[in-house]
């Protein structure tokens, strides 16, 4: 009895987990590398690892994802674009690196991630203004692959500032010099969506001959 209860427990638990259903991605990283030499920040996109031309893809899988991973349901998302320190930072007593966007493709959404093979621990949370969150947004020091999402097919832009601020409130400090770099996307059709396209494409040329 006692074992057929632990037989059930352990086939529930998963199936449990094999139920869950978390966001897809591919492609390989593209790293936005940041320094600060105490004094200036730096920022740019690291061609050298990932030679991959932008601007990046972003793909409408059409899964039903596990929450709070739904909030990307029905959108085309990319987790490509990652924020990584490039070298050893040092920062000021109670400051911090924050990263506004200043500016963006209307449509375009953004959520929190983390590092990309770790998706069940990610919050999903809306940074960078999605959803009436702030602009800015505090960045850890560690590696973070934010979700990015679109509602349709297209071109999307996002620009930001990285910058020294408050630790706790965000404001810039002076005396620091700030960088900028825009990334950007387009919106796909998923590859299955592109092969029904082409077998239909196929047939009608078919009948037509």
């Amino acid at each position: 009895m006692f074992k057929t209860a632990c037989v059930v427990s352990v086939v529930a638990i998963a199936g449990s987990a094999q139920s869950q259903v978390w966001p897809q991605f591919e492609g390989a990283m593209k790293h936005v590398l940041i320094t600060f030499d105490g004094t200036n920040v730096g920022v740019e996109i690291d061609h050298l690892v990932n030679p991959e031309p932008t601007p990046l893809p972003m793909v409408n899988y059409g899964d039903a994802h596990t929450s709070p991973a739904d909030v990307l349901d029905g959108m085309y998302i990319s987790s490509q674009y990652g924020f990584l320190a490039d070298g050893l930072i040092s920062l000021p007593q109670d400051a911090a690196i924050w990263v506004e966007m200043t500016g963006a493709t209307p449509g375009l959404e953004i959520y929190e991630g983390g590092r990309r093979m770790m998706r069940a621990s990610h919050t999903y949370a809306p940074i960078f203004g999605t959803d009436g969150s702030d602009a800015a947004w505090q960045w850890d020091g560690n590696m973070h692959h934010p979700w990015v999402a679109a509602p349709a097919l297209g071109d999307y832009e996002a620009i930001f500032e990285v910058y020294i601020g408050d630790a706790v409130t965000g404001a810039r400090l002076s005396g620091y010099v700030s960088d900028e770099v825009t990334l950007d996307w387009v919106a796909i059709p998923s590859p299955a969506s592109a092969s029904l396209l082409g077998l239909a494409g196929a047939a009608a040329l078919r009948r037509r001959r």
